[in-house]
């Protein structure tokens, strides 16, 4: 019986993508979303579909006949993520290999909670179908590579900075009156 894939989509504006330095880190984040805001004007953000799988994120535009994929990114590759200074920002950063790296940036509204969520959504389940899927042999922390190790662990690390960052940018501002 073939399984089903959960998919969610969301209307946003795509920013556009740049390269970047590093695969991880909230700096790298904003400093591509402030270079991308800089240089496109409001009116030259593409109205897409960001449509979020277990295994796939995919840029589609909006056409009135049909949708066309601007990009689509395998979760496995998928480096880092968070939502920028501006609650409506989030960008994604893809290992496109030989330590090349794209961040791909969007505009979301009423915020980009929703998305950043589903992105990280999918990233646990690929990452928690990737240790089902070892053979158990492979399982034992001591017969794994330290390569995986480490790529296990900034994944989780950078999976967590981006989930604490969206939760501390969501949390509401107490007002002075309201302290101690």
């Amino acid at each position: 019986m073939p399984k089903t894939e959960l998919v969610q989509k969301f209307h946003v504006l795509y920013l556009g993508t740049t390269s970047v330095s590093r695969p991880i880190g909230m700096d790298v984040i904003n400093g591509a979303i402030d270079s991308l805001m800089s240089t496109t004007g409001k009116e030259d953000w593409t109205p897409v579909i960001l449509s979020i799988a277990d295994t796939t994120v995919a840029v589609i535009k909006e056409k009135e006949e049909d949708e066309e994929a601007l990009v689509e990114c395998r979760v496995r590759f998928l480096s880092f993520m968070g939502i920028g200074r501006n609650v409506h920002t989030f960008a994604f950063i893809m290992d496109t290999g030989n330590q090349h790296f794209q961040c791909h940036a969007f505009w979301c509204d009423p915020n980009a909670g929703c998305v950043s969520e589903a992105v990280q959504a999918a990233c646990v389940l690929r990452y928690q179908k990737c240790l089902v899927a070892r053979p158990p042999s492979q399982r034992a922390c001591s017969s794994t590579s330290p390569s995986a190790d480490s790529v296990t662990r900034r994944v989780t690390t950078s999976v967590k900075r981006g989930v604490q960052s969206l939760i501390d940018t969501l949390k509401p501002k107490k007002q002075p009156s309201e302290l101690p």
